[in-house]
């Protein structure tokens, strides 16, 4: 859990994790040289699976993530924001979907969005609709997501603070482009605060970032997909359909449905 800058829900944050109904984990959170009294906040917790860090500056939201997921010593790496709230069985069911499906690298919850904006998210299930989706968007929940500590490990793959604010997008289509399968549960397990101070509000930085995502993202999984193609995607979307005939990457019923959804919702 990073913790920056936002120490008027810093104890709410905390007190949903320690109260999880899955007990067996540790909290490492990660103070990223905050401006504001979350160290203070924090000393007043005395709970054995706290685990506490604190950098000689801050470095950033990719790189201190990186430098939990290097303390971690557990199964599983679970993410938390520090100014939102996990219900209390959320690892529990998160853990054991992994547990019970071994194929699956990665879980997330839906989230339901409230304060400045009240909404609910929920993601695909499916790992190939998963797939599909991240040609449009980041496909997964960041901060409700839980994913197999080895198998990302295996294949290299952290955040990379160059990707700020859409280093979630850039790793889970690293992930998949390597094979790693990952999913979203219906269950609406995460409550996702929205403020003013939050780091990730939508900007044009954002817009940029997940537009490299994206070409990146295509340019690799459908390597026959023109340049043309690629960048007028999607305001083109059927090349992407063509392409993937030759290249076999998306399931292509799947994909089929998708772009047609897509193409009638226009007309």
């Amino acid at each position: 859990m990073p913790v920056y800058n936002t120490a008027p829900y810093l104890r709410e944050a905390m007190d949903s994790m320690l109260c999880q109904t899955f007990q067996d984990f540790e909290l490492i959170v990660l103070d990223d040289c905050s401006p504001d009294n979350a160290e203070e906040i924090l000393d007043a917790y005395d709970d054995p699976r706290i685990v506490r860090y604190k950098g000689e500056k801050n470095v950033g939201l990719s790189n201190v993530l990186n430098v939990g997921i290097g303390m971690a010593r557990g199964k599983y790496i679970a993410r938390m924001d520090s100014d939102d709230i996990s219900l209390p069985q959320r690892l529990q069911v998160q853990v054991e979907y992994l547990e019970t499906h071994p194929d699956i690298d990665l879980v997330s919850v839906g989230m339901r969005l409230f304060g400045a904006k009240e909404a609910t998210w929920i993601r695909e299930l499916n790992p190939e609709k998963v797939k599909i989706e991240a040609m449009f968007h980041s496909p997964v929940l960041h901060a409700s997501s839980v994913w197999r500590k080895d198998a990302f490990e295996k294949q290299g793959l952290r955040f990379r603070q160059e990707m700020v604010p859409a280093e979630d997008y850039d790793l889970w289509v690293r992930a998949m482009l390597r094979g790693l399968k990952l999913v979203n549960l219906p269950e609406v397990l995460y409550e996702y605060r929205i403020h003013d101070a939050q780091a990730t509000l939508q900007t044009d930085k954002t817009a940029a970032k997940s537009r490299e995502v994206q070409m990146a993202y295509l340019q690799e999984a459908l390597p026959s997909l023109s340049d043309s193609n690629r960048e007028a995607f999607p305001k083109k979307l059927w090349p992407v359909f063509f392409a993937n005939l030759r290249d076999g990457f998306f399931d292509w019923k799947q994909l089929a449905k998708r772009l047609y959804k897509m193409s009638k919702n226009r007309k």
